[in-house]
């Protein structure tokens, strides 16, 4: 099969029964087929709007299909800090369960301190006195001192 495409040069007349416009696009095409020639006539202002119609359709598909990619890179960005956020709630469920449980021990230690110092009959407010004249010299090698400095020398 072959094709040829011939345009329209502003002849307007007629060549063994074909009219030659100065719009039209011709397209013949030449086969091994009983009917012979045949003839395709478009119109450029119909090519015209097929080709603006076809330029919309392409940036149509590609304004959707990023679009698309966009929205596939959200989702799975959404799905992975879904997960995250689900590993982080076990985990904040497992601490909250060991602090309880340590809650636990320690009222039940602070119960066996209370029976402790019963049984050894000591009492909290001991613990609350202060330290007074822990520590030091005795008292007697002071005074010693204190009279040694304020006796004039002989």
């Amino acid at each position: 099969m072959e094709y040829r495409v011939r345009q329209g040069t502003g002849w307007n007349r007629e060549h063994k029964g074909f009219s030659m416009e100065k719009d039209d696009i011709n397209i013949l095409i030449f086969g091994q087929t009983p009917f012979g020639i045949r003839r395709l006539k478009i119109r450029k202002e119909s090519l015209q709007i097929a080709a603006y119609l076809l330029i919309f359709l392409q940036l149509s598909v590609t304004f959707f299909l990023c679009d698309y990619i966009q929205i596939r890179k959200k989702t799975f960005l959404l799905s992975q800090l879904r997960q995250e956020s689900q590993i982080q709630k076990t985990h904040i469920q497992l601490f909250s369960a060991r602090i309880g449980d340590l809650e636990k021990k320690l009222s039940r230690l602070k119960d066996i301190d209370q029976k402790i110092r019963i049984i050894a009959n000591l009492e909290r407010s001991q613990e609350a006195l202060p330290f007074i004249g822990m520590g030091g010299s005795s008292s007697g090698g002071m005074d010693q001192k204190l009279r040694n400095q304020k006796a004039p020398p002989r």
